[in-house]
């Protein structure tokens, strides 16, 4: 009786690697969008030639006039203290960041502040 071996040999899947190989580079989804968008500017930019126009690329092109909405600021902006003022939160002028307030001490008023720092309320 004689026994009869098998030699491994490539599954299915480096059949359809070696396939994929074959084809050579194919662009990814991402490629194709922007080859898609290139040609779409070419012909836009062709049909306004045509009609003797420039494309429009801007908002300022596309909506003449338009009046953006101002960007939305959720806080107020922060008093910025000079080298020479005194200390926004306690009022004092030799305060150490690190320890302010010190431990018992109310906080100064918010005018006095807000004042000495170049910000009116």
């Amino acid at each position: 009786m004689s026994v009869t071996t098998f030699s491994p040999q490539a599954g299915p899947i480096e059949d359809i690697e070696r396939e994929d190989d074959r084809k050579g580079y194919e662009p990814e989804e991402v490629a194709q969008h922007h080859q898609l968008v290139a040609r779409l500017v070419v012909d836009g930019d062709a049909r306004a030639k045509a009609a003797g126009r420039r494309a429009r690329r801007t908002l300022a092109d596309m909506m003449p006039g338009y009046k953006r909405q101002p960007v939305l600021r959720l806080t107020r902006p922060l008093p910025m203290r000079g080298a020479g003022d005194s200390c926004p939160v306690c009022g004092r002028w030799d305060c150490d960041p690190a320890t302010c307030p010190p431990p018992g001490a109310a906080p100064g008023p918010a005018s006095r502040a807000l004042t000495g720092a170049g910000v009116t309320a």
